[in-house]
């Protein structure tokens, strides 16, 4: 046999023996296994032709057996690990991986949705094929990438929760660190996406584990690296933008460079990585107002420009950030402050363009080439459209223009109602386009563009998110209704106003409320939709299940962790989903048309009939106090400013710090306060509400209802106490309400369902980790003692968490005597505290989830449970209202911290008044009243701190 002869047949066999045994770790070889078993086999064959038998090295043939064998071996493997999956196995995982690939490719260049499911399905046929080998985790993030792509064009929301459930089920699959990184990047991607659209702070928590553990996996120069750094990045951006901390954002551009530095070290660049640098210098240099900063990226952004053609798909990415940039540079003496529309509260005129340089010029022809370049219905249109309509006001506010400001208007109201658009990006635009408006005197097309932008606010705070997500979704943007009541007033339309007020407050309380509307009367002309409305609510109140519980069927600890909070969220968005609908089949219904909705201004007025409600409102453009009566709703100016409210707020409030409240001498500027919120604010108010009153006739009754800084004021204390002057305890008989809605459901509880005379008491007098309080016990046994009926007393060591809930609800009164701490960044964890509040708080949430229907009154002798963030204020939460919405009409509460001594007085004066004004026909509101002013006069005459604490929640 010739030495080529034996070569070539040497080369056969090793071909057959390396590609017919390759497994996943060699990702070449397993991909073209099948032509290379082929082809080692045809070497070997036409290498031993013509050669006679006994020319054959003794090594030949062994050889080749071998070589034959090791690929039969591989393959029963292959095929043993594919059975083990009950699975139909295939050989063309490969092929398919290819063709999705391929396909999305094609739908970057033709923006085909046909191509993007092709390219999906594509990639699940790769993995389905692929079970057991190497490439079955690759194929996995391939499929997680196209899954999310179909996400950010379609929309549709099970695309992002099945990207999201493909990645976490494949994290357990063994491969090369290479492909898991590329795993971890993908679901880091789609985690960060979904917390961008949602707004749930866990998938923002897990996507930034995701990326941080895939970067750990590569090494710097790693093919891969750039990708997953670029990717780690826009999640720390995400986390800037979450959180406001800075070094968040430092941390993302840091990490951008590194990843563009690690791919010039490989002699390429990511294009797309280059547009996202010149992004996030433009948020770092508008954020900080550095001047560097934005240079720096209207630079990148041109070069980057420079070498991408029209026809790339990134091009209109280019443009668009590169317009942005150039906007922020011109705008750049307003750097260090949000856009305008993202403080609403804020006076409209917050664009300081001083004139129509070319830079600005340019930023709105590249704006308007991005525009010309994307697909109507293309999401990122929307972002497209707010940035042209912000460039077209600054041109038109430089150098005024009927035609720019007409287009300007015409492009935010494109984003602010773009179809696709995520919502966020739609509450932005339509504060932009109600800032424009209302800049211009377009009172009536800002007010439009406000009710827009309110009717999208309980979409920001969805069920599926945690609690504390929807607070923090539902205040992102503070001060809207303020802003809206502002712009209706101007047009001359006090009735809008108050609607405005109503619908854009207590956004989570309204919705709260509209679940608990009383169906009795649905129930007699529609049971069947009663029934199914009744089934969901239920399910959407149900507490989360336990842990190691999946519904009804039991899982592992393990398990449960990742697919309960899944599932949990998949059951409410689908529920909440069905709620909507079943609501627009009622409001078809005749006699139902406003079941379960906020009040309209006709509804408004009804209210007013036993006093009336007196809306405060005060944004940096004007100030008004509304005032809704059986006769109309009018308005009346007042003539303050936020910025003086919240100077006076700071004043009255050192005056009743803890270690001030009880002391004489530091009560001097208290007195000053008072009198100014009688000057500014009451007395105006009360004048335009109430016509004055005979001197021996009964007190009118007034419900306040304060807004944005004024909810911190004790209005019901206004006047000038020390001088003998006017004073609002002697005009009116006041109470406070967070909206009307509120007051509505108080009123229309039905009575009390157990003895209406049984109280539950709750006294704390020595928390674990808190002071003492001296009284508290003698307090809850004076509120014992002088109850009419049964009596439950929970102290110390038995007033815990679990005992308290099992209580409430067979009790009509309830009186805590302990502390209660305020949590001004997350309201729903404010809490009193029992015996385990350390372990086991009773918060806000819990208080707020209970069906009390049919109790009567709550005193919450304890610190501060009136009080909410200085962000929460329009939202009211806090644990008055907690215990109003879970079924107390009436509260009384506090707005500061009371000397302990002082509680337990005010407790004894409260119970004897409550007794004699329950017996003579009068509320609960009066007795609080009477109380307010003997402690005024006789009890505590020179501690407004004291006697002006307490105040009533309730009708």
């Amino acid at each position: 046999m010739s030495q080529w002869a034996q070569a070539l047949g040497a080369l056969g066999a090793l071909l057959m023996g390396v590609f017919g045994g390759a497994n996943w770790r060699f990702p070449f070889l397993e991909r073209y296994r099948i032509l290379g078993l082929g082809c080692g086999l045809l070497t070997w064959v036409a290498a031993e032709f013509g050669v006679p038998e006994g020319d054959r090295p003794p090594w030949y043939e062994p050889l080749g057996a071998a070589a034959m064998l090791l690929a039969g071996a591989a393959g029963l493997y292959r095929g043993h690990q594919w059975s083990r999956h009950g699975r139909e196995c295939g050989d063309d995982g490969p092929q398919h991986a290819a063709e999705g690939a391929a396909n999305l490719r094609l739908y970057f260049k033709r923006d085909s949705t046909a191509t993007l499911d092709a390219a999906v399905d594509a990639f699940r046929l790769a993995v389905r094929d692929t079970v057991g080998s190497g490439p079955h985790l690759r194929h996995h993030a391939d499929l997680v990438k196209a899954l999310r792509i179909r996400y950010e064009r379609l929309r549709n929301r099970a695309d992002l929760d099945d990207a999201v459930r493909v990645g976490r089920d494949a994290r357990s699959l063994r491969g090369p660190k290479a492909h898991r990184a590329l795993l971890l990047t993908e679901l880091s991607t789609a985690l960060r996406l979904r917390h961008e659209h949602t707004g749930a702070s866990t998938d923002l928590v897990q996507a930034r584990a995701c990326g941080r553990s895939a970067l750990a996996l590569l090494h710097d120069r790693h093919l891969y690296f750039p990708l997953c750094s670029s990717r780690l990045s826009a999640v720390l951006l995400s986390s800037y933008e979450h959180s406001g901390d800075r070094r968040d954002l430092d941390a993302a551009l840091a990490r951008m460079r590194r990843g563009i530095g690690s791919a010039a070290e490989r002699g390429y660049t990511r294009t797309a990585d280059e547009i996202r640098l010149c992004y996030l210098l433009t948020v770092r240099g508008r954020t900080a107002g550095n001047p560097h900063d934005l240079a720096e990226a209207v630079a990148q952004g041109r070069r980057t420009l420079e070498h991408l053609a029209p026809a790339d798909p990134l091009y209109p990415s280019c443009l668009h950030h590169l317009s942005v940039a150039l906007r922020a540079a011109h705008d750049l003496p307003t750097a260090g402050t949000d856009e305008p529309g993202a403080r609403p509260e804020a006076a409209h005129r917050t664009y300081r363009i001083r004139r129509a340089t070319p830079p600005l010029e340019e930023a709105e022809t590249f704006a308007r080439q991005a525009l010309l370049r994307v697909a109507d219905d293309a999401p990122e249109g929307a972002r497209y459209h707010l940035n042209h309509a912000l460039v077209l006001h600054g041109l038109h506010r430089a150098e005024p223009s009927a035609d720019r400001l007409e287009r300007a208007l015409r492009a935010a109201r494109a984003a602010a109602r773009h179809p696709t658009a995520e919502v966020p990006t739609r509450v932005r635009a339509g504060l932009v386009l109600s800032d424009i408006a209302a800049g211009q005197g377009l009172h009536a097309e800002a007010v439009e563009a406000f009710e827009d932008v309110i009717a999208l606010l309980p979409r920001l705070a969805s069920h599926e998110l945690e609690r504390a997500d929807q607070e923090q979704q539902i205040v992102r943007w503070p001060g809207i209704a303020r802003a809206a009541a502002t712009s209706a007033l101007e047009a001359g339309e006090p009735d809008r106003a108050a609607v405005l007020l109503e619908h854009g407050r207590g956004v989570l309380l309204a919705r709260t409320l509209a679940q608990r509307t009383d169906l009795g009367a649905l129930r007699v002309v529609h049971p069947r939709l009663a029934d199914e409305l009744e089934d969901v609510r239920r399910q959407l109140t149900a507490p989360p299940p336990a842990p190691g519980t999946d519904g009804d069927h039991p899982t592992s600890v393990q398990e449960s962790t990742v697919r309960a909070p899944e599932l949990l969220r998949q059951a409410r968005r689908e529920q909440e989903e069905r709620w909507e609908q079943l609501l627009e089949r009622i409001h078809e219904q005749p006699g139902f048309e406003d079941f379960a909705r906020p009040p309209t201004a006709a509804r408004l007025r009804a209210q007013s009939t036993r006093g009336p409600l007196i809306y405060l409102n005060v944004t940096g453009r004007r100030s008004d106090a509304i005032a809704v009566t059986p006769d109309g709703i009018r308005s009346v100016p007042l003539h303050t400013t936020p910025e003086e409210v919240e100077e006076q707020a700071r004043a009255l409030h050192g005056c009743f710090a803890p270690g001030a409240v009880a002391d004489v001498g530091a009560q001097d500027p208290a007195y000053r306060v008072l009198g100014w919120m009688w000057d500014t604010l009451v007395g105006p108010a009360l004048d335009a509400a109430l016509p004055r009153q005979a001197a021996e006739g009964p007190l009118p009754h007034v419900w306040w209802v304060p807004t944005g800084p004024l909810a911190a004021l004790p209005l019901h204390a206004a006047g000038h106490h020390r001088e003998g002057g006017p004073a609002l305890v002697d005009r009116a008989v006041s109470s406070y309400t967070p909206t009307a809605q509120a007051l509505m459901a108080a009123r229309a509880r039905p009575g009390p369902r157990t003895d209406q005379d049984s109280r539950l008491v709750v006294a704390v007098p020595a928390p674990p980790g808190a002071r003492p309080l001296s009284s508290a016990a003698r307090e809850a046994e004076f509120v014992r003692a002088r109850a009419p009926g049964a009596t439950t007393l929970l102290a110390d060591t038995a007033a815990v968490r679990e005992r308290v809930l099992e209580e409430l609800p067979r009790h009509a009164w309830a009186h805590f005597a302990c502390h209660a701490v305020p949590d001004p960044k997350t309201p729903s964890r404010s809490r009193l505290l029992l015996h385990d509040h350390a372990g086991t708080p009773l918060t806000v949430a819990d208080v707020s989830a209970l069906d009390l229907r049919g109790s009567r009154l709550a005193y919450l002798s304890a610190c501060e449970t009136a009080v909410a963030g200085p962000r929460y204020r329009d939202e009211a939460i806090h644990l008055a209202s907690a215990f109003q919405l879970a079924g107390f009409p009436h509260v009384i509460s506090t707005l500061w911290q009371l000397p302990d001594r002082a509680a337990y007085v005010l407790a004894q004066e409260m119970y004897q008044a409550l007794e004699e004004h329950l017996a003579a026909g009068e509320g609960v509101a009066a007795a609080v009243h009477a109380v307010t002013r003997r402690a005024r006069r006789e009890m505590f005459p020179s501690l407004p701190g004291v006697w002006a604490a307490l105040v009533h929640v309730g009708p």
